[in-house]
C-alpha cells in the first residue's frame, strides 16, 4: 500500500488521515507541499491520525518533525492521534512520543485545541 492522505477541516483544526506507507521522500513529496501550503495559507493547527499508517522509516520520520516545526512557526502545533503497533514502538524507541502530544483518538486531540 503506498502513501495517502486526506485533509478535513472540524472547527479550527485540520485534520489530515495519513496511510500506508512513508518509506522514501517520493512517496510524500506531494503531501508535503500541499501541508505547506495548507499551514501558511490557511491553518497551523494540524492533527495527524495515524490509525491507518503502517509502515514509516527515516524518512516518516523526518517528515514529522519538519512538519511539527513548519505548524509551530506560524504559531500552531502538530498533534499525533491513534498510533499503534509498530508505528507506537518506533516512537518510543526513538522517545517521539516524548517530544509530540499524541492522543489514543481524533476526539482527544481535536479538544486539545479547545484548551
Amino acid at each position: 500500500m503506498s502513501f495517502t492522505f486526506e485533509i478535513k477541516e472540524q472547527n479550527d483544526v485540520s485534520i489530515m488521515s495519513i496511510s500506508g506507507k512513508i518509506l522514501s521522500d517520493e512517496n510524500i513529496l506531494d503531501a508535503i507541499q500541499k501541508i505547506n501550503k495548507h499551514i501558511e495559507e490557511k491553518n497551523s493547527k494540524l492533527i495527524f491520525n495515524c490509525a491507518k499508517l503502517s509502515h514509516i522509516n527515516s524518512t516518516g520520520i523526518n517528515f514529522f518533525m519538519k512538519t511539527l516545526t513548519k505548524t509551530r512557526i506560524h504559531n500552531g502545533d502538530l498533534i499525533i492521534c491513534n498510533v499503534s503497533g509498530n508505528i507506537e514502538s518506533l516512537f518510543k524507541i526513538t522517545k517521539l512520543n516524548e517530544i509530540y502530544t499524541i492522543y489514543i483518538s481524533e476526539e482527544e486531540a481535536v479538544n486539545h485545541f479547545k484548551k
